[in-house]
Order: C-alpha cells, then sequence, then structure tokens
C-alpha cells in the first residue's frame, strides 16, 4: 500500500530532527570559547539562534532549560531540535508562544517560564524575536527576568567558516562543521524585584549591541 501523505507537522519535526543531527555534528568537531553555566536567562538576537544552540550543546549539554516558540511549521522545527538535543526527558522544555495581541496569554506564558526559572532551569530569549525587528529588543526578556528572579546575560556570537541565511529577517547565522565559534558574553543584568520594568530595556539592547559588536571582530 502506498504510504499516507506527511502532514506538515510531520514534515516540520522530520527537519527538526535532521537539523539537530547537523548541529551535533558542528558541535563535535567546532571549537567552541566558553559559555556560562550559570543559571540565567540567556538574551541574544534570533539570528544566533542556530549558533547558540551548538554552543550550548558544547558546554550546557546537561542543565535544564526553557523557551518559547511559536505555533508555526518553523517553530515546530525549533521545538524538534531543542528535543533532540535534550540528553534525558523534561530536561528541555519549550512552551508555544501566544498571539503577540494577546498580552494577558504572553503574561501566563511567562509566569509558566518564569516558574520553571525558579524551578532550576535557564531561560533561552531571543528579544528581537520570532518575527524582528531586526536586532532590536522587545521587552518580554525583562518579563521572564523578572519573574523568574534570575539574571539576564546578553550573549553573541560568530563563526568561522559559516553561511548567512541572508533571504530570513534575521539574516539567521549556520556554523560548518570544523568551523571556529566565538562566544561573548556582557555582564549579567541584574533586576529589581519591583518597580517599571521598561527603563532596564535601553540597558538589555545597549548590552545585546556591545557583545555582537565585539563578537563580529575577526577571530584571532
Amino acid at each position: 500500500m502506498p504510504r499516507p501523505p506527511a502532514t506538515a507537522t510531520s514534515r516540520a519535526r522530520r527537519s527538526g530532527r535532521l537539523l539537530a543531527l547537523y548541529l551535533r555534528l558542528v558541535a563535535r568537531t567546532a571549537r567552541i570559547g566558553p559559555l556560562t553555566r550559570d543559571q540565567v536567562v540567556l538574551a541574544f538576537w534570533h539570528e544566533y539562534n542556530l549558533a547558540l544552540f551548538v554552543a550550548a550543546r558544547a558546554r550546557r549539554g546537561d542543565l535544564a532549560h526553557a523557551s518559547f516558540t511559536t505555533a508555526t511549521a518553523r517553530g515546530t522545527v525549533i521545538q524538534t531540535v531543542f528535543e533532540s538535543l535534550a540528553q534525558r526527558p523534561g530536561q528541555i522544555v519549550v512552551l508555544p508562544l501566544p498571539d503577540e495581541a494577546d498580552r494577558a496569554a504572553g503574561r501566563a506564558l511567562a509566569r509558566r517560564l518564569g516558574d520553571l526559572g525558579a524551578g532550576g532551569s535557564s531561560l533561552v530569549v531571543t528579544p528581537d524575536g520570532p518575527w524582528g525587528p531586526y536586532r532590536v529588543a522587545k521587552p518580554g526578556v525583562l518579563l521572564l527576568a523578572r519573574h523568574s528572579g534570575l539574571p539576564i546575560v546578553p550573549v553573541a556570537v560568530s563563526a568561522r567558516p559559516a553561511l548567512r541565511l541572508t533571504r530570513r529577517w534575521d539574516r539567521q547565522l549556520l556554523p560548518l562543521p570544523f568551523s571556529r565559534l566565538r562566544v561573548v558574553a556582557a555582564e549579567p543584568i541584574r533586576l529589581p524585584e519591583s518597580g517599571p520594568l521598561r527603563p532596564h530595556l535601553a540597558d538589555v539592547q545597549a548590552a545585546l549591541d556591545r557583545v555582537t559588536a565585539a563578537a563580529e571582530r575577526r577571530l584571532p
């Protein structure tokens, strides 16, 4: 009998598993700089998703992490990558991102992720994701840090050799096998337990801009 046609979800999951295999290969063959093992909110531009997967696999692969992704085929790919890189059940939790206009659902997501952070997971956030604008930080990262009580550590990565997927809005960085990854991290940003959050967004933006500029300098 002919095999039934693959659904969009099954195709996305297959793509995610293949991408995870590729990232494991890169992690095994690349030379990768240090990356903090502290429990933090890791914040980085959306373009560094794949490069950070590689670095985290090599340097934080045994630690618990939590993040979110969109309820789209591309989101399913990323979720599958996260799950495929986990070394034990429940080590990596990925929650669906609600509609951006649904602020109540957004706050509920922040609380759920904050609870995971309070329970021992590091949180993974792309402040300009999932759709941009490019390299413009949005306040969701502040909500997660406030609810979890964890410091924000802005991070950037450069990789050589690597490809730039220039047709994507985020110009995704794709490291190649046997590449050299340079990881640059800012000092942790600790938020007060109360008070307005919005003024701290400028601190996150400035820190991400600094580490990005440092990472993009030529590798020694």
